[in-house]
């Protein structure tokens, strides 16, 4: 049964007229009156009297408590699945500038894929910001570096290593490792907020080493910019090692960062699902950033 058809009926029915229901029912009359007649045919009876207007017949009077009937039952039944319908899991998540992007966007992209469930909402913000958050419930989980009292509601991922870039011209750029007394006088660019400065701050001092800072951005990307540009020379994440650019270890420079998953202890169900999912995650496919924790 059509119940495009039925509404037509009723639409005639409660108007009392064919060209007022097919007003309500927003069509022409000749297609709401060619719709009554599917109906009738499929009925097999008449349900108007034709020469009197849209007066029911007694086969339409008796069809019309069935009509209604359907039409309530069609609407009870669909409120009742979409309420039955589990609403969407949400998942607020939160990461730090500076991590490696081609790991990150392969890991948003196929936890998208394989959970079209999930409704992801995604914020770049600095640690602290991500913290704060975190402790207020605006967001459920957020990817940072890892504190040593991190507790149990964190997941390690990987280590982030430090290396010297330089200009492809560079006098130290055939070098595979550099010394920190060699960077002396030497130009360098820096991000301030980076989360080696402090440690790389504390060893120039101690060896009173200091290279001549000729530049400040804001990200590592922007670092590289300027590193491959030949302006100067930067101490950068691993990750960003490739070509374009010289990169030479720095030995004194023992400084990593655990990189890992943090999350509300309430964590929403969708926060297991990204756990899980991030614990499998290859961050590079060279395996230089290797996977810890699990």
């Amino acid at each position: 049964m059509n119940l495009t058809l039925i509404r037509y009926f009723m639409a005639v029915v409660e108007t009392g007229s064919f060209t007022r229901g097919a007003e309500r029912a927003n069509v022409t009359q000749p297609t709401l009156s060619a719709g009554i007649k599917r109906l009738e045919e499929a009925l097999g009876a008449s349900l108007f009297e034709r020469s009197r207007g849209a007066q029911l017949t007694p086969a339409g009077a008796r069809f019309l408590p069935r009509a209604r009937l359907l039409l309530q039952e069609w609407t009870a039944a669909r409120r009742e699945l979409r309420q039955a319908r589990p609403a969407p899991l949400r998942l607020r998540l939160g990461y730090i500038p500076g991590l490696p992007q081609h790991g990150l966007t392969a890991l948003l992209g196929s936890f998208i894929a394989a959970h079209p469930d999930i409704a992801l909402e995604i914020l770049e913000a600095p640690a602290a910001a991500l913290s704060r958050r975190l402790q207020l419930g605006r967001i459920d989980a957020a990817l940072l570096f890892l504190e040593d009292s991190s507790g149990d509601a964190a997941l390690p991922l990987f280590r982030q290593r430090y290396l010297l870039g330089a200009p492809p011209m560079h006098p130290l750029a055939h070098r595979s490792a550099a010394r920190i007394a060699d960077l002396q006088d030497q130009p360098f660019v820096i991000r301030p907020q980076a989360e080696i400065m402090p440690a790389a701050e504390r060893l120039f001092a101690s060896l009173n080493v200091r290279p001549r800072i000729i530049g400040r951005v804001e990200s590592d990307l922007g670092l590289l910019a300027l590193v491959k540009a030949g302006v100067g020379m930067a101490i950068l994440p691993h990750w960003l090692a490739g070509d374009g650019l010289a990169t030479l270890t720095l030995p004194e420079l023992r400084d990593t960062h655990r990189v890992g998953l943090i999350w509300r202890d309430d964590a929403a169900p969708a926060v297991r699902q990204l756990r899980d999912f991030a614990a499998g995650h290859d961050w590079d496919s060279d395996s230089s950033l290797p996977i810890i924790g699990h």
